[in-house]
């Protein structure tokens, strides 16, 4: 069995994937060294609403962020910000490489409206930006993957708005803590029978992802599922949330057995769901089961909304590379995005 053999892991992932997964809780650790060493020059006393602005690996900490803190978040995708953004928000602007034309471009439109800004980034043109403008930048350690920097992008910022009082009940000790106990169960040493992540991935191989997550409460991990198996196992997986995909989705189940063979659902459970939520994700286990219809529960870790909700992220990071290591491919490249960023480079020429 592939993930009880290290050896072939390590084969097929030479850029260290795995090792970044085992290292999350020293690198979400150093990060909040970051965060505390920076001295802000922007007062965050009395802020109303924080725009993050970033793509791919670097934006989900703008998805995290918005159901962590307690203030109102608005993650960003895109060239443009949204037309009601003025300049009593705070811009969070992140690119991993400091390169990303869709946040460059959002950081300058913010500018032109007078908004503070914080960027984030490991160096690239952004950071001459900065140097140039005299913005603060909080800088972070390079060589990973971005979808691997999570905690090198998410706990400086969480530190940040933790001293200004926006993050609740927050604490970063016990935090680390929990993630290190995950570590402990899901790293890779760990044998699949008692490896639950693994034991997931398994249940998974040959199969096509449905994840299901809630509005307000799990949506950011199921997008993050969505996209990990997407880049790591380099196959395709959709999301989609409650209640709104009993308004429409659910309908497509009628046809699933022409349609859906290779399909299999993910429902994500924690201990802060309303409970129509609940009530609705019952009905559909119902469902499932009538339709025979494949599906797996997956619970989050037990603890504040802190553990919960970033310990599931960090079970299906873990699941995604599994799942990549079953596919046998090397979860680090993603040769597809490259080759479109040329594509995309050629025509502004």
């Amino acid at each position: 069995m592939i993930l009880d053999d290290e050896e072939k892991m390590k084969e097929l992932d030479p850029e260290g994937m795995l090792e970044d997964l085992d290292t999350f809780p020293e690198q979400c650790a150093e990060a909040l060294s970051i965060g505390a060493d920076l001295d802000l020059p922007v007062d965050l006393t009395g802020l109303g609403r924080v725009i993050v602005t970033g793509m791919g690996g670097s934006a989900i900490s703008g998805d995290l962020l918005a159901r962590l803190l307690d203030l109102p978040v608005v993650s960003n995708r895109g060239y443009m910000l949204p037309r009601y953004v003025d300049s009593d928000d705070l811009l969070v602007a992140i690119s991993y490489s400091g390169n990303t034309e869709e946040t460059l471009s959002a950081l300058e439109d913010g500018l032109s409206r007078g908004m503070d800004v914080i960027c984030l980034s490991t160096g690239g043109l952004l950071e001459d930006f900065c140097f140039q403008r005299d913005l603060p930048m909080i800088k972070i350690p390079t060589g990973h993957q971005p979808r691997a920097s999570t905690g090198y992008i998410l706990f400086p910022l969480l530190e940040i708005f933790r001293r200004a009082n926006f993050a609740g009940t927050l604490d970063t000790q016990s935090l680390i803590e929990a993630l290190e106990s995950m570590r402990d169960d899901w790293n890779s040493s760990v044998e699949v029978r008692h490896n639950k992540p693994k034991e997931i991935a398994k249940e998974f191989r040959d199969k096509i992802p449905i994840i299901y997550g809630t509005k307000f409460n799990t949506e950011a991990v199921a997008f993050r599922w969505k996209t990990q198996v997407n880049e790591n196992a380099k196959q395709p997986a959709f999301w989609n949330v409650f209640p709104e995909l009993n308004h429409n989705e659910i309908v497509g189940y009628e046809l699933h057995n022409t349609l859906l063979d290779n399909a299999k659902v993910v429902l994500l459970r924690n201990d802060f769901d309303i409970e129509r939520n609940v009530n609705r994700m019952e009905i559909m286990q119902e469902i499932f089961d009538a339709e025979k219809i494949d599906y797996e529960v997956v619970k989050a870790p037990r603890g504040d909304k802190y553990t919960g909700i970033l310990g599931q992220v960090y079970f299906g990071d873990y699941f995604s590379v599994y799942l990549a290591m079953l596919n046998k491919v090397d979860p680090s490249p993603v040769r597809l995005i490259e080759d479109f960023k040329k594509k995309l480079e050629s025509y502004q020429n």
